[in-house]
């Protein structure tokens, strides 16, 4: 019964994908005969569009799932801010200055026309389309209708679970140490020098290169000692407190998003593993995500000159724009990536593949390109610096490395290959925690990683993974050797002193019936 219900929800999803599929490549070449006001209609319409599509993928997995809280659900929804989110604020008729389509594109490059910004438009949905599509191919509904008790699960903790808690509280103190010691030195340079010149300012003296490599395991040892401890009260509390410590240093170093994806992860690993989010946590998280992006926008306006707490208070008294919409319109500018390459030719980087390249010299250092004597360079600094002009980062997504790799006609079959794999990295919903306890840690300490590739290239999501996933999971293959090793030792001695133990009493037995 339940696969017939799966496979029903599939065949839907395959059918709106085809029709969507036919729809894009009509409307991609004939979107350039269009008039001006004939645009702007189809604009309108294709902002609304985008925010159907998005509610239809989060109720469409819910379907499949059972819930509407997960990673992939996380995912698709910064997958569409990023890349849509000027045209979901459009299609209620809220616009501002310095808009897509209002000015020129990064101060040199032409106003796109409406027709740009149409086939732009029309990219995003159909690679949001096939994502979607290639994530539901493979995907699996749990054996019953009810929904794993995950939380009673994780709480039974496993011999699996024990071990990966000895383990992330055996690196915690270096790893914790390491990550505060970055965040303090990046405020004292930020204090200094401004929060830019902490990417572009080469006279600047950073932390070293081992702290930042340290870093990474931040995020995966909380989540380690989350799960590990079955989410434990004095631990989830512990790690509560110790991530609010880091949002607040994070804010005042001037970084207003990294820690907002690691919130996002922490709130999915909550609702599935120790508490259910509820209508009115929900009110609560609005709230305060109402709260932090008021802070936010206020240390934006602030970073480069130094962030104070007094500095954000008078930065937040002074908005004159509301601080959610001007996020939102902020999140959205990675689509003028995309635009450039529509308005300008696709095939325009000299380089090559740049999966293929990125996967070669991941992590993107200039070491190892200059070592391997590769006449390649990062499509995002190629981009930014020689293409663009511009000395700071415009940012690429997948949406656009895909165009720029494969062209208008072939994306769509490549973003069903991108999707089966975020599929695969976020398939945590009916996993057990006691059984399946690294799996999960592996997804979740992927997708976390992973989410930024809406906002960024391919070679440097690469490097984060070998940074961040495999580095957690090299130290934890080398611990649990240790670890069994160690086990298997102590057995061996308690098994001799068994035997010899046995045999004493067996000779003294022996010798009292004489």
């Amino acid at each position: 019964m339940l696969n017939k219900k799966v496979n029903l929800i599939k065949f839907k999803i395959f059918v709106v994908t085809l029709a969507g599929l036919l729809l894009y490549y009509i409307l991609y070449p004939s979107s350039n005969y269009l008039t001006q006001s004939d645009a702007e209609r189809v604009i309108f319409i294709l902002s609304w569009l985008g925010i159907i599509e998005l509610i239809y993928i989060i109720k469409t997995w819910r379907k499949l799932t059972g819930r509407y809280l997960t990673l992939y659900n996380i995912f698709m929804v910064f997958f569409f801010l990023f890349n849509f989110g000027e045209s979901i604020l459009w299609a209620f008729g809220i616009h501002v200055d310095q808009e897509l389509g209002t000015t020129n594109l990064y101060y040199y490059l032409p106003v796109p026309t409406g027709n740009d910004i149409i086939q732009t438009q029309l990219i995003v949905l159909i690679s949001g389309l096939m994502i979607h599509f290639g994530a539901i191919l493979l995907k699996k509904q749990a054996a019953t209708d009810d929904t794993y008790t995950l939380s009673g699960l994780v709480s039974k903790i496993s011999d699996k679970q024990k071990m990966l808690f000895k383990f992330s509280i055996l690196i915690s103190p270096i790893v914790i140490l390491s990550e505060f010691y970055y965040l303090f030195v990046n405020y004292l340079n930020a204090q200094t020098y401004g929060y830019t010149a902490l990417y572009y300012n080469d006279e600047i003296v950073g932390t070293n290169v081992v702290i930042q490599i340290l870093t990474r395991l931040f995020l995966p040892v909380l989540i380690g000692m989350l799960i590990g401890s079955g989410y434990s009260k004095k631990i989830v509390r512990f790690v509560y407190i110790l991530f609010g410590i880091n949002v607040v240093l994070s804010l005042l170093v001037g970084d207003r998003g990294g820690w907002f994806y690691s919130l996002c992860i922490l709130i999915v690993c909550h609702h599935f593993y120790y508490k259910k989010i509820h209508l009115k946590h929900i009110v609560l998280f609005t709230i305060l995500g109402t709260v932090l992006t008021y802070v936010s926008v206020a240390v934006v306006a602030v970073r480069n000159k130094g962030v104070s707490i007094d500095k954000v208070v008078n930065a937040i008294n002074g908005l004159d724009a509301n601080p959610i919409i001007s996020s939102i319109f902020n999140m959205g500018g990675t689509m003028k990536v995309t635009t450039v390459l529509t308005m300008n030719g696709w095939d325009i980087f000299p380089y090559g593949n740049t999966f293929l390249y990125g996967l070669l010299i991941a992590p993107p250092t200039k070491d190892v390109i200059d070592w391997l004597d590769l006449n390649y360079k990062s499509v995002g600094g190629w981009f930014s610096q020689e293409y663009l002009g511009i000395s700071n980062g415009a940012g690429f997504s997948i949406v656009a490395e895909m165009l720029i790799n494969f062209g208008p006609i072939l994306l769509p079959f490549f973003m069903i290959a991108f999707g089966l794999f975020i599929y695969w990295i976020t398939d945590i919903e009916y996993k057990n925690p006691n059984t399946e306890t690294l799996k999960i840690i592996f997804c979740i300490i992927t997708t976390a990683v992973v989410v930024n590739i809406s906002r960024n290239v391919f070679n440097y999501i690469a490097g984060e993974i070998i940074y961040t996933t495999i580095q957690f999971f090299v130290y934890f293959i080398v611990f649990r050797t240790f670890f069994a090793r160690k086990i298997n030792s102590k057995n061996k001695v308690q098994s001799v002193y068994s035997y010899e133990h046995s045999a004493i009493s067996t000779q003294k037995f022996s010798s009292s019936e004489y």
